[in-house]
């Protein structure tokens, strides 16, 4: 059947907001301060040791405080929030699901030692599933998301115009997160010590480029004429949460309970896509084919690296640098990746199938070139 378009219509709609900074920008204040504007009744998954409850006296809000981090359990909260009719959830901070206890990257190394592998590659396939379906969460909420990022911070001394004297500032640089996680919110912003919220990205254009000394109802108010609109049509209730892994025992035999990440027949896997954009330059490329080969050499030992040479063959180049275009660089970086998937796939079948009479796993190998 042939696509149909239709005439585009905003309709009404729930915010997705995340502000980062240092520590002491103010973070935790601007969220339940935008969050009261925008109405409640709201919800707060603290993570940072019951910071938000020290603002009860401003604020009203219901609170569940942490101390584990694993992104299935925050998939469960959103739903949970939701189906108790909150009207805002705000996360503070998101960063810790990310490097805090049982969060994405602690996984990842729980699951890179069982399987006895010095690299990560193979455990990302594992765990980057449930990063999807937490993002997935947060964007198709019915209700406001608000949150916070913690920010790697640097001082830097400035020079007064004024004074002639010089004075330590502290700033933040990126959110702790999987990078790209800005591309899943309407408005991200950065909080300076000044507790000034500088729009950093917006599809709401009033904000656009805005600086807002101590934000509040000001920016709540330009929220939530943009956000208003017709309702929206009904949509299909969300999947059952996955069920969080039980890292006390590893689960049955020791494994992490944890989904697959499916194959490259559909849409661009996540861990390519997420490849791809890192290659931002020629430096950023040559790290990312430099991890290539690496997981490819693990995956397929001698076969796997000659693989890797005979790819960049095929691509016209030796090494990686000698890459002209991006839109190459990337072409050749994705067969790679199907390689190693390939591999890993052998591999997965010689260990786990039953022993017979045919020829031995040596003599079979991996015949020619792999892509």
């Amino acid at each position: 059947m042939e696509p149909q378009f239709h005439k585009a219509v905003k309709f009404s709609a729930k915010l997705r907001l995340a502000i980062s900074g240092p520590s002491g920008s103010g973070k935790t204040y601007t969220l339940l301060q935008l969050a009261t504007e925008l109405g409640g009744p709201i919800a707060v998954v603290d993570t940072e040791h019951g910071s938000a409850s020290k603002y009860a006296d401003l604020f009203e809000f219901d609170v569940l405080e942490l101390d584990s981090y694993q992104p299935q359990s925050l998939i469960a909260m959103i739903d949970t929030a939701s189906r108790r009719e909150y009207q805002v959830l705000c996360i503070d901070s998101l960063s810790h699901f990310w490097m805090g206890k049982d969060g994405e990257l602690d996984q990842v190394d729980r699951i890179a030692r069982r399987m006895q592998t010095n690299g990560s590659f193979a455990a990302w396939k594992l765990v980057t599933p449930v990063h999807n379906e937490l993002v997935d969460r947060i964007i198709s909420a019915p209700i406001h998301v608000l949150v916070s990022l913690r920010a790697k911070t640097e001082w830097l001394l400035e020079r007064d115009e004024k004074t002639g004297k010089t004075a330590p500032r502290k700033v933040g640089l990126a959110p702790v997160m999987r990078e790209g996680i800005e591309y899943e919110f309407d408005v991200c912003g950065d909080m300076d010590q000044e507790n000034a919220l500088i729009i950093t990205k917006s599809r709401c254009p009033q904000l656009t480029g805005g600086v807002f000394p101590k934000p509040g109802k000001e920016v709540a108010d330009i929220l939530k004429e943009w956000l208003d609109g017709p309702p929206a049509p009904p949509v299909k209730p969300t999947a059952s949460p996955t069920p969080a892994p039980n890292f006390s025992n590893g689960g049955p035999n020791g494994a992490v309970g944890l989904p697959g990440s499916g194959n490259l027949n559909g849409a661009v896997p996540p861990d390519l896509e997420m490849i791809w954009r890192r290659m931002c330059t020629p430096r950023d490329a040559m790290v990312e084919f430099a991890k290539l080969k690496e997981a490819i050499t693990q995956a397929g030992g001698a076969e796997g690296e000659s693989a890797y040479q005979e790819i960049l063959k095929r691509h016209g180049v030796e090494q990686p640098s000698e890459f002209k275009r991006s839109q190459q660089a990337r072409v050749c970086a994705k067969e790679i990746f199907q390689a190693i998937e390939r591999f890993q796939e052998l591999s997965h079948s010689a260990t786990s199938a039953p022993a017979t009479d045919a020829a031995p796993a040596s003599e079979k190998g991996v015949r020619g070139t792999t892509c």
